[in-house]
């Protein structure tokens, strides 16, 4: 069974992001999150957060067909596309903070660049390669999405109280859920015909 797919998905791109953090990234592995907006506020030690805002069937994938596995036939699986919100927040350790924290505009924006470098580096996930738990056959894809800055500001503004933070979207799939509906059926090993010939007499009889 694999109703957690979508969790599974947003748990590989948590530990993609940490496992590339270092010396050479300036995200810091403790502080990236699966999480909206709204639950995140000045005092939040979140730097990356990635929201799950919208999911939509994979028609790229296709229609697909019936899985067969020995004496068992499966129905064909749901695949789905699932678009991530990406924001960097970088709310500073130090200083005092006012009502909305202190935050460096430039860090987010490193941050950012640095999330969607990473991405976009990693655009292929093989499920043998995934740094988490991937139980499906197809490999993830992962692209940056060019969303209208209408449709993204339409977005920020479901979050009450939330102010707009630099984000960028991506999309990953086939995000693929097993169908539950599954049959026992039994093969047909051999199929035996018989042709029967008529005697020339009854050919003939029949003349």
């Amino acid at each position: 069974m694999t109703y957690s797919a979508i969790a599974d998905v947003s748990n590989v791109l948590i530990e993609l992001i940490k496992a590339n953090a270092g010396e050479r990234s300036p995200i810091d592995s403790n502080r990236v999150e699966v999480a909206s907006p709204a639950d995140i506020d000045s005092l939040s030690s979140v730097d990356i957060a990635l929201y799950p805002y919208q999911i939509e069937t994979d028609t790229a994938m296709g229609s697909g067909s019936r899985t067969i596995s020995g004496t068992a036939r499966q129905d064909r699986p749901l695949a789905l596309s699932v678009r991530y919100l990406v924001t960097a927040y970088a709310v500073d350790d130090g200083g005092e903070d006012d009502d909305e924290g202190q935050t460096n505009p430039l860090k987010r924006q490193q941050l950012l660049g640095a999330v969607l470098q990473l991405f976009h580096d990693n655009s292929r996930i093989e499920p043998a390669d995934a740094p988490g738990p991937l139980l499906q056959e197809q490999p993830l894809s992962i692209s940056i999405v060019d969303e209208p800055v209408e449709e993204l500001l339409s977005l920020w503004s479901q979050f009450s109280g939330v102010t707009h933070q630099p984000s960028a979207t991506i999309e990953v799939s086939p995000v693929v859920i097993q169908s539950l509906n599954e049959a026992e059926f039994t093969r047909v090993e051999e199929h035996e015909t018989t042709v029967d010939r008529r005697s020339d007499a009854s050919d003939r009889q029949s003349e």
